[in-house]
């Protein structure tokens, strides 16, 4: 975020919006916010956060819970410069063993969430000239077996990043998302006993990254901080892919 965030003498202290705070990217993307000097509120369904984050709990996916949280955040600090959508769920399997419930829950939550977060912050976001970072994935911007659910429903979000990219342009309203590959969270360890135990390994070797290892949440929170701040003015509508060079 920019230096307007670190309160005192440069002008007011920006507020984020970030939802999935309780752990991973969620609580690394609001811990860098908090760090850089700005009031965040963080919106989970645990209710848990970083220390120094103010927390809602809610659902994502609840349309009256999250325009009443985005309600309360402007009544308590007068404005909204930063909506982070992180909160998000995996999914790994076969096609034919994705149920119906299964895949409304991983669109619903991964694609659904977000528009409905932005639509309700939009009339602040508007007021301040200010962004939105979404958390996608690479599964978002190449095809990967065994994620149908999870593909379209990360696809979707980075279209849905650059449709409102372009039409918030006029408005000073900038858009974008981040792209990881296997970053080091709870949610990864929930992947790997979904995997076909007769998996083609030609597939599952296309997920690997050139560069040795895991993204960190710390990685992602970076890159969300800088499309959020002052030195991305002039970025949006950008997918950026933290990927250990899997799509070079």
């Amino acid at each position: 975020m920019s230096d307007d965030s670190r309160g005192a003498g440069s002008g007011p202290r920006r507020v984020a919006f970030v939802t999935g705070c309780a752990s991973g990217i969620g609580r690394a993307v609001a811990e860098r916010f908090r760090d850089e000097g700005a009031t965040v509120v963080g919106f989970d369904l645990r209710g848990e956060g970083p220390d120094g984050v103010e927390v809602v709990a809610g659902d994502v996916t609840d349309r009256a819970a999250v325009e009443a949280a985005l309600a309360g955040v402007v009544e308590a600090h007068g404005r909204l410069d930063v909506v982070a959508n992180v909160a998000g769920v995996p999914q790994f399997g076969r096609v034919e063993d994705i149920d119906d419930a299964e895949w409304d829950r991983v669109l619903a939550v991964n694609l659904t969430a977000p528009f409905l977060v932005s639509r309700a912050a939009l009339p602040h976001l508007r007021a301040t000239r200010g962004c939105i970072v979404n958390v996608a994935s690479v599964a978002g911007l190449e095809g990967q077996a065994y994620t149908a659910a999870y593909c379209a429903s990360k696809g979707g979000l980075v279209m849905l990043t650059r449709a409102l990219a372009l039409e918030l342009a006029a408005d000073g309203v900038r858009v974008n998302c981040v792209c990881p590959a296997a970053v080091d969270t709870p949610l990864l360890a929930e992947v790997a006993p979904r995997i076909p135990a007769d998996a083609d390994r030609r597939l599952l070797d296309r997920l690997e990254m050139p560069t040795p290892g895991l993204v960190s949440p710390q990685d992602v929170a970076a890159a969300v901080a800088y499309l959020a701040g002052d030195a991305a003015r002039m970025v949006t509508g950008v997918a950026l892919p933290i990927d250990g060079g899997r799509s070079a």
